[in-house]
């Protein structure tokens, strides 16, 4: 919107509604991404606390009495210990996981450092048997989170697409 208003501002023609329809049809891809219904399953980076307080707030409005599973990975120079506090105290359980990079936070060390939070935890390191544990146990009311990195949701985004093609190619 502002680079557009800048644009305008010098001497480029843009009608007022392509704004609205700019925003209503943009996509963030891992920020707040809804990939599944029955339960939700949402991909949201949220590797700062400020990122955190907009997940957590989005809950509060949207997931009030509905549980919420939380698969979280975090790479080792993130506010953990503020995203946590923002986010655990939220969840019916949190579900340790790790990102495949070496800056990553192993999923024991994270649920050592952090699991104080979370009124249940399980550690699974590896992030598609996490998510594949969260659709095992979540209800079709509930919703599942992964969160925490964005290397994390970068890794299960793809393993998602992957399993989607995957599932197409096997009903033709």
């Amino acid at each position: 919107v502002a680079a557009a208003r800048q644009l305008a501002a010098g001497g480029f023609r843009i009608p007022g509604e392509a704004f609205s329809i700019g925003i209503t049809q943009t996509e963030w891809p891992g920020r707040l991404e809804k990939i599944q219904d029955r339960p939700d399953v949402y991909l949201d980076g949220a590797h700062n606390p400020s990122a955190a307080r907009e997940v957590a707030a989005f809950w509060d409005e949207n997931f009030s009495g509905r549980r919420v599973w939380l698969i979280f990975g975090a790479l080792r120079d993130k506010a953990v210990d503020e995203i946590a506090g923002t986010l655990f105290p939220r969840a019916t359980q949190v579900i340790f996981t790790e990102p495949r990079t070496a800056r990553s936070i192993s999923a024991g060390h994270l649920a050592e450092a952090a699991g104080h939070y979370a009124s249940r935890y399980t550690v699974i390191p590896n992030a598609e048997e996490a998510l594949d544990h969260a659709l095992v146990v979540a209800a079709p009311e509930d919703a599942i989170f992964v969160t925490g990195s964005l290397y994390l949701v970068g890794e299960v985004r793809h393993a998602w697409k992957d399993r989607s093609r995957v599932a197409a190619a096997g009903s033709r």
